[in-house]
């Protein structure tokens, strides 16, 4: 059998991955920090373990493309057309004041114009993989900030695609013809559209076909047959494979087979992609660090702290409150992925290379390595950021426009966030004639829930000035449906210091968080995770022809045995209701009176059906008519239909009386 060098690297790339990401994993180390951390120690300037470093690098091209696909799964062209505006307005911002700062900063240093354009670029991208990464982990994809990272991300990926034509201008302005530049962008342009179109209506009837002959194995073949054939084909038009397979996943996600084309493919985007994050790691050569700690860091701390501002300032310029703007910034902050791609492929032609690559990728690793800790701590320091008095003055008007300066209803209803969840509370309301007041982070939702008539205003739900200015201290019910979980936390806590009185009713994802929203002064905490458990579990009884009422009753009791579990270890909990207790207790059964019932041409006195099992007759169908509560002297008559409530073995005694005799007759 033939020796496979790559084999034997792979073997050690996971063996020693596994040890260091295990022994970081148990000191709170997060995993992305760890796997970037085992590639410097298997990397030339750590332990040198790995010989074949181009083969582990095509891999691990592989895998960041296999990452991307299954991100751009998660989204749709439809849910990108919603946030164009964000995309083209914030993300071009955003990448021409960062481009442009880094441009002018190395013109300064004394960088010719076109290395320092392309400086500029370098600086201009964040980590797509490890930033998405975070916000899904955490789940705050669909909080503010996480629109808004998204929304900028989406266009620095884009933006990859001229800056790489760009640089045989920046690198030999003289020597290149504008003309073949121009060419060449068109052909790239036509073959992304290439992509979009084979990604729209090829590959889903490909897979419809797949589909047909009921085959995991072929499934799975055509999966990676859509990830690498949309990355290939990117990478012809010379947008890098992962670029590609973003693109094509941002299509497919639109198709009817995109649920299961995820569920196939995280396994492999799991294990492929952790070996992206090793061999960005392996780029570095640690000697640098250890020869010019002071400079390293301290060019590591400056792109964090300028990314962060910069990304930040837009983030203030289009709306979104200071909060999320320190948590949009602070994401972003890093160099990303598509920066290595950008470097290596600016070296042919003068841009960078040598000691300046080294220094470039110390810092780049660098900034990825600590962006995993700066995320963690970004709503600690945002909740610190909102308490500096000057800027909450110079802030104040922006969270508050003019236009909604008017008072909030009395005793009404503040619903914070305006996704499917809050809009569905907000209909509620609505057709009940409930008074409610919407607060939204996000400016552009505000102003489409305005044209819709909603009273919504925005601000930021955990500031006391915003919750003060939607009348929270006259409201009744604060609703936080929001999917940002620090945020809520802070709301929560905000809204019951300035409201003492007020029912705080909260949405949230896991279990794990129900106990820390109570001790925070949370009345009910309706958490997903486990309200979805018991609706699948319902299902499946109602397939087995069990009643509602049964289900809602095991339900009940599920719910009742968690708030025990939550009192049990000393949790304030809000006990059930006994209105609901009640009505889950028992039964409602429909029994028909057949010909030979013992029942007809008797009374309810004369039966006597409570005092012989139980159950109480709470309706009486005959024809067109229904009695309700009907009187003991209401005499039956075969047909009628009998609506008994009761526990299920009185259920099943009254349906014995009743029907006794059918048979025979």
């Amino acid at each position: 059998m033939p020796h496979l060098p790559i084999l034997r690297d792979l073997v050690i790339v996971l063996a020693v991955s596994l040890v260091v990401v295990f022994a970081l994993r148990r000191a709170g180390v997060p995993t992305i920090a760890a796997l970037l951390l085992s590639g410097v120690v298997l990397g030339p300037g750590g332990l040198g373990l790995v010989r074949e470093h181009e083969s582990i690098e095509v891999v691990a091209e592989i895998g960041v493309a296999m990452l991307l696909f299954g991100i751009g799964l998660k989204l749709s062209l439809r849910e990108l057309t919603s946030l164009r505006a964000l995309i083209f307005g914030a993300g071009g911002l955003q990448v021409g004041l960062t481009a442009g700062a880094g441009a002018g900063i190395a013109a300064a240093l004394g960088h010719p114009p076109g290395q320092a354009v392309f400086f500029g670029c370098l600086l201009a991208l964040s980590s797509t993989a490890i930033v998405l990464k975070l916000f899904e982990n955490r789940g705050e994809t669909d909080a503010p900030h996480g629109r808004l990272g998204l929304s900028m991300l989406v266009f620095q990926d884009l933006a990859v695609v001229p800056m790489t034509l760009l640089l045989p201008v920046l690198g030999h302005a003289g020597e290149v013809s504008w003309s073949r530049a121009g060419t060449t962008l068109l052909q790239s342009l036509a073959m992304v559209a290439v992509i979009v179109v084979s990604a729209r209506f090829v590959f889903p009837r490909l897979l419809e076909q797949v589909v047909r002959a009921r085959s995991r194995e072929l499934f799975m073949l055509a999966t990676l047959l859509t990830v690498l054939g949309t990355a290939w084909l990117g990478s012809l038009a010379g947008v890098s494979l992962a670029l590609g397979a973003f693109l094509a996943g941002i299509v497919v996600a639109d198709s009817d087979y995109a649920q299961q084309l995820l569920a196939e493919i995280v396994p492999l985007r799991d294990a492929f992609g952790s070996l992206f994050f090793v061999s960005v790691g392996m780029l570095l050569d640690p000697a640098l660090w250890l020869r010019e700690p002071a400079a390293t860091l301290g060019l590591g701390g400056a792109v964090l702290v300028g990314k962060a501002l910069v990304v930040g300032a837009v983030a203030l310029v289009f709306g979104f409150g200071l909060r999320a703007a320190v948590l949009a910034g602070l994401a972003l902050a890093q160099i990303g992925e598509f920066s290595f791609i950008l470097a290596a492929a600016g070296q042919p032609h003068g841009l960078i290379g040598g000691e300046l690559m080294q220094r470039f990728l110390a810092v780049s690793v660098l900034t990825m390595v600590l962006t995993p800790f700066v995320v963690l701590l970004s709503p600690r320091l945002a909740a610190h950021t909102e308490r500096v008095p000057w800027l909450r003055r110079q802030l104040g008007a922006r969270a508050i426009p003019a236009a909604e300066t008017s008072a909030a209803p009395a005793d009404h209803v503040v619903v914070v966030g305006h996704g499917l969840n809050g809009r569905n509370v907000a209909r509620v309301l609505r057709e009940r004639g409930i008074p409610y007041v919407v607060l939204e982070l996000n400016p552009h939702t505000v102003r489409d829930a305005r044209r819709r008539g909603e009273p919504a205003l925005y601000g930021d739900a955990a500031s006391p000035d915003v919750l003060i200015h939607a009348g929270v201290a006259r409201a009744r019910v604060l609703v936080v449906a929001i999917a940002d979980p620090s945020a809520t936390r802070q709301i929560v806590a905000v809204a019951r210091r300035a409201a003492p009185r007020l029912t705080i009713v909260v949405r949230t994802r896991y279990m794990s968080e129900v106990g820390a929203l109570h001790r925070l002064g949370a009345d009910e905490v309706v958490p997903e995770e486990f309200e979805t458990s018991l609706e699948l579990a319902g299902a499946a009884m109602a397939a087995y022809g069990v009643s509602g009422r049964a289900i809602e009753r095991d339900k009940a009791r599920i719910r009742q045995e968690r708030y025990a579990s939550l009192v049990a270890e000393g949790r304030a909990t809000r006990p059930v209701a006994p209105l609901g207790a009640l009505l889950t207790a028992a039964d409602l059964d429909e029994v028909a009176l057949g010909e030979g019932s013992p029942a007809s041409g008797r009374t309810l006195r004369e039966i006597d059906l409570r005092g012989r099992s139980g159950a109480s007759v709470v309706a009486v169908a005959r024809g067109g008519d229904l009695t309700g509560n009907p009187a003991p002297d209401f005499a039956l008559r075969s047909g009628d239909v009998l609506w008994v409530w009761g526990q299920p073995p009185q259920l099943e005694a009254a349906r014995a009386l009743l029907e006794a005799g059918a048979e025979r007759a």
